[in-house]
């Protein structure tokens, strides 16, 4: 199996096992088989999104130190990069929630800008180029290379969140 195929069934599994939690939620364990709801999945995408700054964090070390681990680095951008994949999915219209000024509970509810509903197709183009960031990160070759690659991941990562992360 190349890289590429495996990074395949990685994502493909990722994104089967949270959507899997976004639909069945808590009532799994033979209770009511219904819909997830909005707070199910709301918590669903702060798990993958904390799953994601925890492979982040050892890149930007890697890069604020200048000391790498091109191996370790990889994996971690690969698996940002799957992922990033599945995130968008996350995202159906019944968890726009956000109410201005409301005072909120950080596990389920959400801190996503009404404006990626809005404009749902530039969401999810930016989710996909940071993925690509990520994907291209974890093929980086030499060092500097990578540095560079795991730059362009994080001003990805920045700028989606200034655009679509909203914060009383």
């Amino acid at each position: 199996m190349t890289r590429l195929q495996s990074r395949y069934w990685v994502g493909t599994a990722v994104a089967g096992a949270f959507l899997a939690v976004a639909v069945v939620g808590t009532s799994a364990f033979g209770q009511d088989q219904g819909p997830a709801s909005a707070k199910d999945i709301i918590f669903a995408r702060k798990t993958l999104m904390a799953t994601i700054a925890n492979n982040m964090y050892p890149l930007d070390q890697m890069r604020e130190t200048g000391k790498y681990d091109l191996p370790k680095g990889q994996a971690n951008a690969d698996s940002i990069s799957a992922m990033l994949m599945a995130f968008p999915y996350l995202f159906p219209a019944t968890t726009n929630t956000w109410t201005d000024k409301a005072p909120r509970d950080p596990a389920v509810d959400t801190f996503a800008s009404p404006t990626i509903w809005e404009a749902f197709p530039a969401f999810y183009k930016e989710a996909q180029a940071a993925s690509k960031a990520a994907f291209d990160a974890s093929h980086a070759q030499t060092d500097a290379d990578f540095r560079t690659k795991v730059r362009d991941l994080r001003l990805a990562c920045d700028t989606c969140h200034a655009d679509y992360q909203k914060n009383n």
